[in-house]
């Protein structure tokens, strides 16, 4: 038998309409000497991101201006963290590094990411 305690609880969830979101599966444990290589390469990406979300940042920027120094930091975190986890998809962390085509696809990457918000960035 519930207790009233257990019923409004019940309730409570059930009137927000709010359903539990599935937990993500846990991320494999890297051995050391993996976890700075993936750290490495996540600072090394962070760096090229960076370089070209400046480009939005500045005034005369046409499309996808960044207005807010908030939204720039905001918009290099999503996209560095986004871009280090399709790179573990597609490698072993011991292959990760920033090359030429890798700065090739960021940068189309950016470019397609930052026109879909027209003439001004606008966090979604």
């Amino acid at each position: 038998p519930e207790t009233a305690g257990e019923a409004k609880a019940v309730v409570s969830t059930q009137s927000t309409g709010m359903k539990s979101e599935p937990k993500a599966a846990p991320e494999k444990e890297l051995d050391p000497s993996s976890k700075r290589a993936m750290n490495d390469f996540k600072a090394q990406l962070a760096k090229v991101v960076v370089g070209m979300l400046g480009k939005y940042n500045k005034v005369d920027c046409k499309t996808g201006r960044i207005m807010d120094s908030k939204d720039f930091k905001y918009l290099a975190r999503k996209l560095t963290h986004g871009l280090t986890e399709k790179e573990m998809q597609r490698k072993s962390v011991g292959e990760l590094c920033v090359t030429d085509s890798l700065k090739q696809r960021v940068k189309q990457y950016i470019t397609s990411y930052m026109s879909k918000f027209g003439p001004i960035y606008h966090r979604t």
